[in-house]
């Protein structure tokens, strides 16, 4: 039987040859700016000069780790709702993604579809999030406020059912793909995406070869794709400051409900448009990196090209136990 391949064009010839690949991962091309997540370099000699010191994150890469975060850990959680837990129950680093499926050929299509269930637990957050800031909105003694307010609250539970839906259909794409076994808890990713610059150094990959129009076209829009990034950051930020203004001036009188509900709305959409052009970004980033590490290069490495810093958790203490100081870790390569 054959094992099908990641329906891409990147496979229809061949992408680098092997000395130029060696060269090109020698010299720690195709990595993230040092912003929102560590330079794809290999280990081996050391560099000639010593690395620059690292620059503060990125607006987009703050944003995306706040999303990303666990639901528990947010300032001013209440109690975890029952079934809540068993979403982080099941970490999973993109490199045992890869590696758990024994199929070198899966790797682009792992790799994306991480992504996208990553964007999908960051969905939930947000529409979790959502439900709590109407919640916190106090209608007054005015009935109309109080039905402004029930419609608003309404629908922001009916996307948060949507988003839990749309997260477990790309968990289960995962499990599959990446070949996990069916009684496990459903993966939780903990390697983030990244939000940073991505330099593909295309032009000197690429000097002696003739890259495919897609890879061209990835390597032109990804400048586009992250400037985009960053302008939705910036909106986020924008919409939760008109939100806050917003919600003031109504608990002074003077502003409508409709005015809170309005400035809330904006501030889901790009939410939601924030998460969308980061998936885009990183799915783009994983095709690149597939064009150029062929089926050859270590899986490790492959994986050092598309991650940014790991999530921060902590293993929880078993129900049965009195609680102990948990410690804190990373999952990544």
């Amino acid at each position: 039987m054959k094992t099908a391949r990641p329906p891409t064009t990147l496979f229809r010839r061949p992408i680098l040859c092997r000395a130029v690949l060696s060269a090109a991962l020698a010299c720690g091309m195709l990595t993230a700016a040092r912003g929102d997540g560590p330079a794809a370099v290999p280990t081996g000699s050391p560099p000639a000069t010593p690395p620059a010191a690292d620059p503060a994150p990125s607006d987009s890469a703050v944003l995306l780790g706040e999303l990303l975060e666990p639901l528990a850990g947010r300032p001013g959680a209440a109690a975890s709702p029952a079934g809540e837990s068993d979403l982080y129950s099941r970490p999973l680093p993109l490199l045992e993604a890869i590696q758990r499926s024994g199929d070198t050929s899966r790797r682009l299509w792992i790799a994306q579809t991480y992504w996208k269930v990553s964007a999908a637990y960051a969905a939930v957050r947000s529409c979790t999030e959502a439900i709590e800031r109407l919640e916190m909105i106090a209608p007054g003694g005015d009935r109309h406020d109080r039905a402004v307010l029930d419609v608003a609250t309404a629908a922001a539970r009916a996307d948060l059912a949507d988003a839990r839906a749309h997260l477990a259909g790309m968990q289960q794409e995962l499990v599959d793909l990446a070949r996990l076994p069916l009684g496990e808890p459903l993966p939780w990713p903990v390697d983030r995406p990244l939000a940073g610059p991505y330099q593909t150094h295309f032009d000197t990959i690429f000097a002696n070869r003739t890259a495919t129009g897609r890879v061209r076209t990835i390597a032109r829009t990804l400048p586009a794709r992250h400037d985009a990034l960053e302008s939705r950051a910036a909106a986020v930020r924008a919409a939760a400051t008109a939100m806050a203004m917003a919600e003031a001036d109504h608990a002074k009188g003077n502003r409508p409900i409709e005015a809170v509900t309005a400035a809330h709305a904006a501030l889901v959409s790009q939410q939601r448009e924030f998460l969308q052009a980061t998936k885009a970004y990183n799915l783009d980033i994983a095709e690149y990196a597939m064009a150029v590490a062929d089926l050859s290069v270590p899986d490790d490495r492959f994986v050092s090209m598309l991650i940014g810093i790991p999530i921060q958790w902590r293993q929880p203490p078993p129900a049965t136990s009195p609680p102990a100081p948990a410690t804190s870790g990373t999952l990544g390569p």
